[in-house]
This record gives C-alpha cells, sequence and structure tokens, in this order.
C-alpha cells in the first residue's frame, strides 16, 4: 500500500509516510469508535422494543449514562489522535519540503534561474506546496483508513445478514468506480488551472519589476487590463474545473446515499416475508446513515 511508487507520487518522505500510515492508523480507530455509538443506540431501541413487545424492564439509567459517557471520551481522545496525526504531522512535513526545495534552489547556478520562468518556481514553492499539503492532511490519511475501516464494518454487515449488506454496500464499490474513473478528466483540469495561475502570477511578477519604466509611460491602464484578463481567465478556467470535479464527486454521492433506499425497500420485503426481524433492518439503517 505505501509502495516506493506511492512516495513518489504524493512526494513523501519516510517520515511522510510514517504520518500517513498514523493518519489511516486513527482514522480506523475513529470510525469503529463511531460504529461503537451505534451499536449504543441500537441497544437501548432494542431495550425499548423489548418492553413494548414482552413486558421486559427497562435497563437502568445509570448503565446507559455510563456507556454515553465511555463513548463520549473515546470519541474526543481518538478524533484528538486523529486530528495530531492528519493534522498536526503534516505541518512539520510541509516545512521540510518548502526548506529542502529552497535548499536545492540555492545550490543550483545562477544560469538556471535565467533560464526558468520564475513564476513557475514561485508556483511550484508556494501552490504546489499547498495543494500537496492538503492531499498529506485532508486525503490520503482519512481515504486509506476509509479503505480499511469499510471492509471490516462491511464483513461484520455480511455476518449479520449477507442480503442487506449487499442491498447496503452495493453503492460503493459504484462510487469509487465513478471517482477513479474521473481521474483523468479531474487532472487535466487541474494542470489546466495550474497553468492559468503560472500565467496570473507571471503577469503579476512582470507588472512589479517594470512598475518604473509603466508609471514612466503611462501604461498602468494597459497592464492592469492585461491583468485582470489573465485573472479572469484564471477564474473562469477554476470554475470549469470545480463544476466538473463536483459533479462526479456529487454523482458518488447520491450513489452511495441511494443504498439507504434499497436497502429500506429490501428489508421491508423480507420483514413482510418474516425472514428478518424490524431490529436487525433497524441496525442496518443506523449502521448506513
Amino acid at each position: 500500500m505505501f509502495s516506493t511508487e506511492f512516495r513518489q507520487k504524493y512526494a513523501l518522505t519516510d517520515q511522510g509516510v510514517k504520518n500517513t500510515k498514523k493518519g489511516a492508523f486513527w482514522t480506523v480507530i475513529v470510525n469503529l469508535i463511531v460504529m461503537g455509538g451505534v451499536s449504543i443506540l441500537y441497544r437501548m431501541m432494542s431495550c425499548f422494543m423489548e418492553t413494548m413487545t414482552e413486558g421486559a424492564p427497562l435497563p437502568g439509567a445509570p448503565s446507559l449514562i455510563a456507556l454515553v459517557l465511555l463513548f463520549v471520551f473515546l470519541s474526543f481522545l481518538t478524533h484528538l489522535q486523529q486530528y495530531k496525526a492528519t493534522y498536526g504531522l503534516v505541518y512539520n512535513e510541509v516545512r521540510t519540503t518548502r526548506l529542502s526545495l529552497a535548499e536545492r534552489l540555492r545550490k543550483l547556478p545562477l544560469g538556471y534561474f535565467g533560464k526558468r520562468d520564475l513564476a513557475d518556481l514561485t508556483e511550484t514553492l508556494m501552490g504546489d506546496v499547498n495543494r500537496m499539503e492538503h492531499v498529506w492532511s485532508h486525503v490520503l490519511g482519512y481515504l486509506y483508513g476509509s479503505y480499511i475501516s469499510t471492509a471490516v464494518i462491511a464483513v461484520g454487515l455480511i455476518l449479520c445478514d449477507w442480503r442487506l449488506a449487499l442491498v447496503c454496500l452495493w453503492g460503493v464499490p459504484v462510487a469509487f468506480g465513478l471517482l477513479f474513473g474521473s481521474r483523468r478528466i479531474t487532472s487535466r483540469s487541474a494542470e489546466q488551472t495550474k497553468k492559468a495561475a503560472v500565467i496570473v502570477s507571471d503577469g503579476i511578477q512582470e507588472a512589479l519589476e517594470n512598475v518604473r519604466e509603466i508609471r514612466a509611460t503611462n501604461q498602468e491602464d494597459r497592464y492592469l487590463e492585461r491583468l485582470n484578463r489573465k485573472i479572469d481567465e484564471h477564474e473562469r478556467i477554476m470554475i470549469r474545473g470545480e463544476l466538473g470535479t463536483g459533479l462526479f464527486v456529487n454523482a458518488a454521492s447520491v450513489i452511495m446515499r441511494l443504498g439507504a433506499a434499497t436497502t429500506i425497500l429490501v428489508g421491508a420485503n423480507l420483514i413482510l416475508s418474516g425472514r428478518i426481524d424490524f431490529m436487525l433492518l433497524f441496525l442496518f439503517l443506523l449502521v448506513i446513515t
């Protein structure tokens, strides 16, 4: 999972790989703790149903309160550890990356900078690293942690009832397939957005470097008009890219939410035919929410 290709793809150091593993680990723990909260709700509802149908006594309030307090404490503790692993450690990685890039640039001969676009270098140091920071902190740990926790929860659901598990989880592979299938389109949009951002940075840098000549020749309006056109073009490309990405992401989200509808339909049919009871369907509805 965390091979050399993975490190190169996301520009991770050895410490960055360790941070990703920690983030994935604590994401799994957080998701399983959430399922623990679901089990508490299921237990409470089960007790109420037994009281209503069989006249069984309700469990004591102290035991339920103790379970809720334990859940809140564990949830806070694990979320805190997840935050430290996915955000706190990442900031050190970003600092190391920027310092290593700056150190590499410092060792390059001056002729290198004469051949390269300084706006492109600036965009790499600031924009690209910012985007990688977002991936390190918001994506990798959560994504791989969700892979593992979803697999664990799916196995648990299949052991409870494979029929409801199938109608509950069918949207997950379809949604992931849609997202992974759209990577080429979203990557192309991201590359176009980056090129437009470099053009804007280049225009700003050009104006700053030639500000005396611009003022001396009374060319402020012309330069500002050109810069505004570049900014507007960057905005159009960014909106188009965000719209395309948003369509795929929201379509995947809708597909996953359809699992709730199919679970209700199939579960109601299984209840009417006497093959499952209401509490099992209630458990699945809790889990998929």
